[in-house]
């Protein structure tokens, strides 16, 4: 049984037995009473509500989080688990510096003047921190676990919220010495500066929902949002505060999405002693000529993120009844456009300068 939006299923899983694609937040108990293997993401929960009593003997989720899995559960009834750390990183971050150039440009701010604060310098934050860096924008980052093991040239979690912007990326954890679920509250929304920027791409209960609602309408922060605190339950009040929001998509190029079924499938192959089927060619490259130099960041990150493209679609759905927002918003997911991350672009560009920037952040540029 396999997450309907997972990429590459058939070519990967398809070549070891049947599969039975599903929406992933209607997989239940009753579905699996015939299953091996189950394949999820982030909308299905693996935990003895849904898995106990049934033959699935593999869980994977083609996700850099585990925290839909009940881990210790499946530990101990020998359920062999797998996760995906890592495999969209890439997308998530480049999408991260796209929601913050929009939402600079909508409070009328330049983010080249702004200083960036990372929460959590994992995966995906210590690629936001070199794309920063590609394009000269200042940046600090707080990783307490990272500090614990000796990584140098961190910053306490108060001088990264003293930021003009503060970008989470961080795991939702409830237990352990530095547990994230509503670690952005009152408090630490308090400690930005007035009118400050809070980004969130990572999980949304790790803020405070009610807290964030809160200081939005007395004008404290401002908010650009890809995860939400009850999702796909969304309160309309605070998408309608938000300046940029987003689907939970930030983590969706094709690429992310393919690096994450191949890692759970070669963990599947290894587990179940199978020879992996061999990967399909690459997609294919994109294309884009950069016309206008001084804006060839807005240009590159409209071209291969779009989030306000899909800004424009959340909008839409406070105008909704409210048991048809949540069914939307996984519409929104379901039908992402096709996105790949900066590797996969060819850039024509002219101006020397402007090539090299782009260069930084990861593009092919001919400059010829």
């Amino acid at each position: 049984v396999i997450d309907r939006n997972i990429r590459g299923a058939e070519d990967t899983f398809g070549h070891h037995g049947e599969l039975v694609p599903m929406d992933g937040r209607a997989i239940r108990k009753h579905h699996l009473a015939d299953a091996d293997i189950l394949v999820i993401r982030t909308a299905t929960r693996a935990n003895a509500e849904v898995l106990e009593g049934t033959p699935v003997r593999f869980v994977g989720t083609t996700s850099i989080g585990t925290d839909h899995l009940d881990i210790p559960w499946l530990d101990a009834q020998g359920i062999r688990w797998s996760n995906a750390p890592g495999c969209n990183a890439d997308s998530a971050a480049q999408y991260t510096l796209a929601m913050i150039q929009l939402a600079c440009q909508r409070l009328g701010r330049e983010l080249s003047e702004q200083r960036v604060g990372i929460i959590g310098r994992g995966n995906v934050g210590s690629r936001l921190q070199r794309l920063l860096d590609a394009i000269g924008v200042d940046s600090v980052a707080n990783d307490p676990p990272l500090a614990d093991r000796g990584v140098e040239g961190l910053v306490s979690q108060a001088e990264a919220l003293a930021c003009d912007i503060v970008s989470l990326h961080v795991p939702l954890t409830r237990d352990g010495p530095y547990p994230t679920n509503r670690m952005i509250g009152p408090g630490q929304m308090a400690r930005m500066p007035s009118g400050g920027l809070l980004v969130n791409a990572a999980r949304g209960k790790v803020v405070d929902g009610a807290a964030l609602l809160n200081a939005l309408g007395e004008g404290q922060v401002h908010a650009a949002l890809d995860v939400w605190p009850e999702e796909p339950e969304l309160n309309p009040e605070l998408l309608k505060r938000t300046v940029v929001a987003t689907p939970h998509v930030a983590g969706y190029s094709d690429d992310g999405k393919r690096n994450g079924t191949f890692m759970v499938y070669d963990a599947f192959c290894q587990w179940s002693g199978r020879s992996p089927n061999p990967r399909g060619d690459d997609p294919g490259r994109q294309y884009l000529a950069i016309t206008e130099p001084g804006r060839a960041l807005d240009q590159v990150l409209e071209a291969t993120c779009f989030a306000a493209r899909h800004d424009r679609a959340m909008r839409e759905l406070v105008e909704m009844q409210p048991d048809g927002i949540a069914p939307a918003f996984d519409r929104l997911r379901k039908d992402y456009p096709y996105r790949r991350d900066f590797h996969a672009w060819d850039l024509q560009c002219d101006d020397p300068a402007t090539a090299a920037l782009l260069d930084r952040l990861g593009f092919e540029v001919n400059n010829t």
